[in-house]
């Protein structure tokens, strides 16, 4: 009975071991009457199979969901399918989250979790905004969704956010989030369909009214703020096609408009740049009370940062970044707010191009922004420029993403051509971090069959990549013939790369069911994953947020656990989840990347002292977010579990209690008066002595271990 409704149940051929999984199954509704196709779910307390007829046992079953199936078009045994797979996932999931997955519509494809190691985004848009849809999504194997800010509004943009957050409490998936803010320092022109060729004479309107098409002697610009800047009389300089330099003159102006005449003759291209002669419009110098955005996303680049910020997302996307300075901009500001948001630019001019090894060392992760490109550079040397950026982003250890026009055509058919096919085959076989959707999930009418299709071709083109590699284990095979490079050499001297590629060269000759790694900010499994070891990499890790950015990383599949004092309790308990959710099974080899404690407590007080007051501020005392750092340099280490509350924010605390249902304050007391919750408390020398003295010895270690 539930809201004065009856149900009444027809078993027939019902199959299942402990899982009532599928059968002919008939519900009553006393609204609607039979579902057909409907299919019955439930685990009764025996955990026997629920048996033609056995009604008793059913009404005893510690849980009864109904999923219904039939209708839009999907055939029953359609639906059988689908939902049969459905419940061969819940046999993978934990309780706690086989509630949520019910709601996936009966044709919604439910991905093994892990098993792609390219990571998809996709960009959210009207075709996937609402909670199922982005449910359904993640299902099916997103793992980063991205906003684009120029669209929408930040109520809109706020309810996404929102339900990503759910799925990442409430479900087995996990989402990354990203949202595009623009560029902080350049204004450009909209989209052209059809190249517009000026002539002198002619009028040409700028304008920021943010219409969806626009007749061709009108273009956007990126930056309301334009229109503010601009005066009658102004000369308005444009980069046209082959080099040339279009100048326009303002010769009247409103609110959203300025109608120019055209004073140097050219053709225009889509997103070119556009500046005003003799001014500055430079939007990082841009105050506070000059972004008045409270509604409207896209108005202004540092309303949507702090958008950004607010909604705690784990990466800010710039547009058009041609320079490392624009990126060390951008993190000054982040630090002042004192956030850690991760940084990706997006390369896509000559500029950026020239630019790129700076641009990459200084960002957080990378976009190869293929449609843009290709309107700046010839069309033949996108591809050579896509594989440049790949490979150096892997060297220099940075996710690096690659966007636009993957599947075009599926943005109005269901079908791809075999040149996207091949496109996605070519993009995967570069060994790329992630992959990007854009208007085939924003706006296609085909998002999920897209995702569908990248997934299927990604996946079968590792495995084929996969199959050649394991016939040469030799250390040169696995890094591309690259280990003569300094950055993969032995005699490299960041310990943490030489265990990365240990652990790599040992998978390779090992074969074992997988590598577990625990790191509380994902440095260790940023390394593993630049190895592209052929198992999957499970990174385990007590923040949240850490998490989260980790689903950007090839080959990684993130979970947040709470760390123990004890390293091998850890371990163990890493281990069960993996077993809970079959990733792993009783017998199986797997490497295990992580510091123990070893047995040398302490360091000598001069030792001390010097690190101290290298690191600490002469009026403040030692920053807590440099305590983790201090114990490093003195090769030191505190537990786990102390380790991961010294860095977790206040977001990861409240985040980690919702994830676990934990009710308890987010401070926490260890014992020598200070609390650990921060990154903004200070320690004096005697309060960091006393958690020098607690700390041991840091062993690195790589395990081989066997399943128990």
């Amino acid at each position: 009975k539930e809201e004065g409704r009856m149900f009444g149940f027809v078993l027939d051929g019902v199959y299942g071991d402990g899982w009532l999984r599928w059968g002919n199954v008939r519900v009553y509704d006393g609204r609607k009457g039979f579902l057909n196709g409907a299919v019955l779910y439930g685990r009764n307390k025996e955990k026997k199979s629920l048996r033609k007829g056995w009604v008793g046992g059913l009404l005893g079953a510690d849980t009864v969901e109904i999923a219904e199936g039939g209708g839009d078009g999907v055939s029953t045994e359609q639906t059988g399918s689908s939902l049969r797979r459905l419940a061969d996932v819940l046999d993978q999931v934990p309780p706690e989250f086989r509630k949520i997955c019910f709601s996936l519509p009966s044709d919604a494809v439910v991905e093994e979790q892990g098993r792609r190691k390219t990571k998809i985004v996709a960009t959210i848009g009207p075709s996937t905004r609402s909670e199922g849809e982005i449910l359904r999504l993640a299902a099916g194997g997103v793992n980063l969704i991205r906003l684009n800010m120029s669209h929408g509004n930040y109520e809109w943009h706020r309810e996404v956010l929102r339900i990503a957050r759910k799925i990442n409490v409430e479900s087995p998936f996990v989402l990354g989030t990203m949202v595009d803010i623009g560029s902080l320092d350049t204004i450009r022109l909209g989209e052209f369909n059809a190249a517009p060729v000026l002539e002198k004479g002619d009028p040409f309107t700028l304008t920021v009214r943010h219409e969806a098409s626009y007749p061709l002697d009108t273009s956007e610009v990126s930056y309301d703020g334009f229109i503010d800047v601009a005066a009658v009389g102004d000369h308005v300089q444009i980069a046209g096609e082959g080099g040339d330099t279009i100048e326009l003159l303002i010769k009247k102006k409103n609110r959203t408009d300025a109608v120019c005449e055209v004073l140097v003759p050219g053709v225009l291209k889509s997103r070119a740049g556009i500046s005003i002669r003799g001014k500055s419009y430079r939007l990082l110098n841009s105050e506070a009370d000059e972004t008045p955005c409270e509604v409207d996303s896209g108005c202004h680049p540092l309303s949507d940062m702090e958008f950004a910020i607010s909604e705690r997302v784990d990466y800010i996307s710039l547009a058009f970044v041609e320079s490392p300075q624009t990126v060390h901009e951008l993190r000054d500001m982040l630090r002042e707010r004192g956030v850690s948001i991760g940084i990706v630019s997006k390369i896509e001019s000559p500029g950026g191009l020239n630019n790129m090894k700076g641009i990459i060392q200084a960002s957080d992760a990378v976009m190869v922004a293929r449609g843009d490109l290709g309107t700046t550079i010839p069309y033949e040397k996108v591809p050579v420029w896509q594989e440049k950026i790949v490979r150096t982003c892997r060297e220099l250890g940075k996710p690096c993403m690659v966007s636009t026009h993957f599947l075009e055509s599926m943005v109005m058919y269901p079908t791809p051509t075999r040149a996207e096919v091949t496109d996605i085959a070519e993009a995967v076989k570069q060994r790329t971090d992630a992959l990007v959707l854009t208007t085939e999930t924003a706006s296609g009418k085909y998002p999920f069959k897209a995702l569908a299709t990248m997934n299927a071709v990604a996946l079968r083109m590792e495995e084929q990549l996969n199959s050649i590699e394991r016939k040469d284990v030799r250390l040169g095979s696995i890094f591309e013939s690259q280990s003569s490079q300094e950055w993969w050499s032995t005699s490299a001297t960041k310990i943490a790369e030489n265990i990365a590629s240990s652990a790599a060269l040992l998978s390779s000759r090992l074969n074992p069911r997988a590598i577990l790694v625990f790191t509380q900010k994902g440095l260790m499994a940023s390394l593993l994953s630049r190895t592209r070891p052929h198992c999957p990499v499970f990174a385990f890790t007590a923040k949240p947020s850490v998490r989260s950015r980790l689903a950007l990383l090839y080959g990684v599949r993130p979970f947040r656990m709470e760390f123990c004092d004890d390293p091998e309790e850890t371990i163990a308990r890493a281990m069960e989840i993996l077993k809970i959710r079959q990733m792993v099974q009783s017998g199986d080899t797997v490497l295990v990347v992580a510091d123990v404690l070893g047995g040398a407590h302490g360091a000598p007080e001069s030792e001390i002292r010097k690190v101290y007051d290298d690191l600490a501020s002469a009026s403040r005392g030692l920053n807590r977010a440099r305590l983790r750092p201090a114990l490093r340099r003195l090769g030191l280490k505190a537990s786990d579990a102390v380790e991961a509350n010294m860095g977790m924010s206040d977001v990861d605390l409240l985040e980690s209690e919702l994830e676990s249902g934990a009710n308890s304050p987010s401070t926490n007391d260890h014992g020598n008066g200070t609390s650990t919750n921060g990154d903004s408390s200070t320690i004096n020398f005697p309060e960091f002595q006393a958690f020098v003295g607690d700390a041991v010895e840091i062993v690195h270690t790589v395990q081989l271990r066997v399943v128990e």
